[in-house]
């Protein structure tokens, strides 16, 4: 039987490159019959021997092949994430801008592979920019991979890139001692005027009674809630 591994990665959100590369310039011709009298003479006929900075309209060539390789994963990654959600979190809305990680299913066999694609997600979590606050939301787990810390380790995983004091989550009441073991507080109601108006303004959206939510404070470990 196969072992199983888990590990956390960030997922590319990506889509649009700032740069990509252009391949008009392959057309170019090369011929140095045509193009010049002086053919005897190598470097009229090959710029690059004396001008490393003209690009090979080969080179060119595979550098816009692979960009689009890298968009068209980036396509299916975002793709992948979505159905995950769609599938166990209907009502989770997913935006560009957040900061997505995912630990995928994976064997020992397949730990030499890259292409995570290929893999099934089954935990996920995100980090949405309010403004200058952070918003953890979305922490999600397959049905049949709960009950192996997986939502420890994306916390873990995430720990790095969160702000204390900055950083914010709205938690089901059961779920309250897996974020206090990341050093996330309780805040009480009495002190929901100091909080961000951002930050209470998305929480009286998706707070109910129906729904309850508990809003806590990432805080040093060292801290204590107020």
């Amino acid at each position: 039987m196969a072992h199983v591994m888990y590990h956390p990665t960030w997922l590319d959100t990506k889509i649009t490159a700032n740069h990509q590369p252009s391949v008009a310039t392959k057309s170019i011709a090369v011929n140095p019959s045509a193009t010049n009298p002086t053919a005897t003479n190598p470097t009229a006929t090959n710029p690059t021997a004396t001008n490393p900075s003209v690009t090979n309209p080969t080179a060119i060539e595979l550098t816009a092949i692979k960009h689009c390789a890298s968009k068209l994963s980036v396509i299916k990654a975002w793709s992948a994430i979505k159905l995950f959600y769609r599938q166990h979190m209907p009502y989770a809305r997913l935006a560009q801008k957040e900061a997505v990680a995912v630990i995928h299913h994976l064997h020992s066999s397949d730990t030499d592979s890259t292409d995570l694609n290929q893999q099934t997600i089954v935990a996920a979590i995100r980090i949405k920019p309010i403004g200058q606050y952070q918003l953890i939301s979305g922490l999600l787990v397959h049905p049949h991979y709960r009950g192996q810390q997986l939502s420890s380790q994306l916390l873990q995983f995430i720990a790095p890139k969160l702000t204390s004091r900055h950083c914010f989550l709205f938690a089901h009441p059961w779920l309250i001692d897996l974020y206090q073991r990341q050093h996330f507080v309780v805040i009480d109601p009495s002190a929901f005027a100091r909080l961000p108006a951002e930050i209470m303004q998305l929480y009286h959206r998706y707070h109910s009674e129906q729904r309850p939510l508990v809003i806590m404070q990432l805080h040093d470990a060292e801290v204590t809630a107020p």
